[in-house]
């Protein structure tokens, strides 16, 4: 093992001084295999496949492939083990430069653990007619250090990501062809993860997501997700619980660093420290699997760092025709607050990137800065959001399968933010100083220094059941869904440097509501075989969901306003030889506004008032609540597209046309905690082209990578400039927040125990508002990552030690990875990952 040793520190010495690694040809063999259930010959994916005593393991894929590369001349144990299956020896004799294949077949034991347990909706290749990626827990551990789950899913087609403090651990975004996570349709084992108010999803609610993640997968276009909210974008399973046959523990750690920059300071400082451990299968009948991570980091930009802490808890019980579920995870954290970003003329300044303002404004000439306060010590927040989760599948024959899915999720926390930006007018009696008590003595010159506190919690409590019908032609999923969300928000004065009087309380608030929300709907989902090589799908939704806004202090401004939608796609797949297959599909969606889109009571306290159509008399406003101004989106996507499948090479490609109807836009403008304030635009439309292709150049050499093209453009809108009184006519201008040009690229080479990977990715120019205009522009970045690691057997079966490099940044590009109007959020400049993991 002396020459391997020295190869692999080699190496990574070299990516250190990022210089070229030269890549030897070995004298190896290599192992290319399938795996199939014994009595189906169905492919049995997420086996896990490994070479009895060495270090080479891995997991086959969704037709069942595995395969292991430079291999040198020996004799191996070949194991296959997976749930429900029994573990299947086979012996191999491997020799120099040759390609062995095998097919192994396994037989299920007395418990049956379906990969799609949790889901109605996993597509299949070369028989669901959708647009979708793949990603698997093998690609997921090699990728990923700490990132959140953004940051590893924008190496798929047309993803992109960015986060607010710069290292993409906290607050991390997505976009899936633009569209921003509030479009998207995330759901975890099946469970909606969009907040039922805003429609966002807050990654930093499930810290290390994706250290307990079997497989993701990625569907693009709309209505693919029939539990949730319906897709604009496309929709994003998660599936957790990697549990295993045999007993296993995983301990690892790691740190993250940056060069030291302009303030002479080593930035970031990530640590990460993780334990993983599962029972094995006990008694035949039983698997527990739990994980506790903590990962920290100081961030990027000044004041951002970051205090995550993740577990997870899950058992199962396999009976002869029931397979029984409980999770239980979630994540308390906290962290300093950064969700303004910078002027755009900040970023190539090394140390004016890295500042954290509250609130700031440009000169009128945009070309400088005429007020800015920095972010408070004191602006932070804490959150906890432990999720509950019981899954059960329930075979009744061989051809029926009743899936039931029940919930809970509780959150509660605070975020406390400056207040120095409120202006104090002693006259107004609509303002700050009119809910709390400040009055004229403090004048404008002195008005207090304090920081707000905005508390929430939530409760959502939910049932997902659906039936399967297997058919001697394919097979009928007919569901349901019935989500209830209720939440309780109000705000106060956590600190300030002098109160409205001696007695002041603390706790009294000003600003206070209940919001709740029901969300009931039905679906059939069809899959019919016409023939051997075409398949139908045919799905409906109905959708029925209601906002509510009760007990608003002050104000008043409680309603009720229903929802209701019929959403139906409709697809074919041809498989027009035993490699090449096409597909076409046509869907219809449609989705409601979010709740701040009808009435932001948060704000209530500086002004804002509901969205509605009202009247003024001598009685004051009286709001028409069934009359918003917010419309909900509609949308009809066409997807054309196929794949060709050789061995281990793939090549995929698809046309997208979008046209859309009151889709919600950016207006340019930002609210007071950093997000884009929206307005319908009466016709958009979005068309591309995506590719995805995986080849083998040589033993050991993989190339894989995507790119998207298309064109993002406002077909009609007038938009209303109400502080210039104009209405500005916006046709053909191109949509914001929408790249014209995506692609990644990454270079894998394997040998011996080693692995190094180089990954490019380019993201075309795009805009921050609808304006055309250059200084809301976020400028084309190509940035490369480099990736290596080294996997030692000592000497136990199945038992090994790794150490894992990543350079995130490589060639220290100064770049803006995304922005809200004219506030931009820079990227972290180069940085490195050192890891160590033991797994036994």
């Amino acid at each position: 093992m002396g020459s391997t040793s020295m190869k692999c520190s080699v190496a990574l010495l070299l990516i250190f001084s990022l210089s070229s690694v030269p890549l030897i040809a070995q004298q190896s063999g290599s192992i290319h295999g399938s795996v199939t259930d014994g009595e189906t010959r169905q492919p049995i994916p997420n086996a896990t496949v490994f070479l009895e005593g060495t270090a080479f393991k891995t997991s086959s894929d969704a037709r069942g492939a595995f395969e292991f590369l430079s291999i040198l001349p020996a004799h191996y144990d070949l194991v296959v083990r997976h749930v429900g299956y029994a573990t299947k020896t086979t012996s191999l004799e491997i020799h120099s430069e040759e390609a062995v294949r095998v097919s192994i077949t396994v037989l299920p034991t007395a418990i049956s653990l379906s990969p799609v347990f949790v889901t109605a909706t996993t597509a299949r290749e070369r028989e669901t007619p959708v647009t979708f990626s793949n990603i698997q827990a093998a690609e997921i551990k090699g990728r990923r250090t700490v990132q959140d789950a953004p940051a590893v899913l924008s190496e798929l087609p047309s993803i992109t990501s960015f986060s607010w403090n710069g290292s993409d651990v906290g607050y991390t975004f997505m976009n899936l062809r633009g569209f921003d996570q509030r479009r998207l349709s995330v759901m975890v084992n099946g469970i909606p993860q969009n907040d039922p108010e805003d429609h966002d999803v807050y990654w930093i609610d499930m810290p290390d997501l994706l250290g307990f993640t079997q497989s993701i997968q990625v569907q693009r276009g709309a209505g693919d997700a029939l539990y949730g909210p319906p897709a604009i974008g496309g929709s994003i399973n998660v599936v957790t619980t990697p549990a295993t046959t045999e007993p296993r523990v995983m301990l690892s750690t790691g740190f993250g660093f940056q060069e030291f920059g302009a303030r002479n300071t080593t930035e970031l400082n990530t640590r990460k420290y993780s334990a993983i451990v599962s029972s094995g299968l006990i008694n035949n009948q039983y698997l527990l699997y739990g994980s506790l991570t903590k990962i920290g980091t100081d961030g990027y930009r000044q004041h951002s760092w970051v205090d995550l802490n993740s577990y997870f808890l899950g058992a199962v019980r396999f009976d002869e025709t029931m397979t029984t579920r409980i999770h239980f995870y979630g994540g308390p954290f906290s962290d300093a607050l950064s969700y303004v970003g910078i002027p755009r003329f900040y970023n190539n300044d090394k140390s004016l990137r890295l500042e954290n303002y509250s609130s700031w404004e440009l000169t009128p000439t945009g070309d400088g800065i005429q007020y800015q306060v920095e972010n408070k010590s004191k602006a932070t927040e804490a959150f906890s959001q432990p999720h509950y989760e019981l899954l059960h599948e329930w075979k009744l024959n061989s051809r029926t399968a009743l899936y039931n899915t029940f919930f809970f999720i509780q959150s509660e926390g605070y975020f406390d933010y400056d207040g120095d930006w409120i202006p104090y007018d002693p006259n107004s009696s609509a303002w700050f100083q009119t809910r709390v008590g400040y009055d004229s003595t403090f004048g404008v010159s002195n008005f207090p220094t304090f920081l707000i506190r905005g508390f929430v919690a939530n409760k959502q409590w939910g049932w997902l059941p659906r039936v399967e019908f297997e058919h001697a032609d394919g097979k009928l999923t007919v569901g349901g869904e019935l989500r209830i969300h209720r939440s309780f928000h109000w705000g106060a004065i956590a600190s300030a440097s002098q109160l409205p009087s001696p007695t002041y309380d603390l706790d009294s608030h000003f600003y206070e509501y209940n919001g709740e929300k029901d969300m009931i709907s039905i679906f059939g989902h069809e899959l019919y075989r016409i023939d051997e090589t075409l398949t139908m799908m045919a799905d409906l939704q109905i959708a029925y969901n209601r906002y509510g806004i009760k007990n608003e202090r002050f104000l008043g401004n409680n309603f009720d306003l229903p929802y209701l939608f019929v959403n139906p796609r409709f697809g074919m797949n041809k498989n027009v030889t035993e490699n090449l297959n096409t597909y076409v599909s046509i869907g219809y969606t449609s989705r409601e506004p979010t709740l701040r889109n009808l009435y932001a009571a948060e704000d209530s306290w500086f002004g804002a008032q509901p969205q509605f159509e009202s009247t003024t008399s001598a009685g004051g406003v009286r709001y028409e609540f069934d009359k918003p101004f917010a419309k909900p989106e509609h949308l009809l996507d066409v997807e054309v597209g196929g794949s060709y499948l050789l061995g281990a090479q793939r090549i995929t490609a698809n046309l997208y046309w979008m046209e859309f109807q009151d889709e919600l836009i950016k207006s340019g403008r930002i609210d007071v905690f950093g997000g884009s304030i929206l307005l319908n635009a009466e016709r958009t439309r979005h068309l591309g082209l995506e590719l995805d292709t995986k080849l083998k150049i040589a033993e050991g050499l993989e190339l894989s990578g995507n790119a998207t093209f298309s064109a993002n453009r406002i077909v009609k809108h007038n938009l209303y400039d109400s502080a210039d009184s104009v209405s500005r006519t916006l046709d053909n201008n191109p949509i914001a927040g929408f790249p014209d040009l995506l692609g990644n690229a990454r270079i894998r080479y394997d040998f011996d125990e080693c692995s190094l990977s180089l990954l490019l990715k380019y993201v075309g120019s795009f805009h921050t508002d609808n304006l055309n205009d250059s200084r809301t522009m976020v400028d084309d970045y190509t940035v490369a990552d480099f990736d290596a690691s080294w996997r030692v057997p000592v000497g136990l079966s199945r038992t090994d030690v790794a150490l894992v490099v990543k350079v995130k940044n490589l060639f220290n590009r100064l770049y803006l990875a995304g922005g809200e109007g004219n506030s931009f959020f820079p990227a972290a400049e180069r940085n490195y990952y050192i890891g160590f993991e033991v797994d036994f």
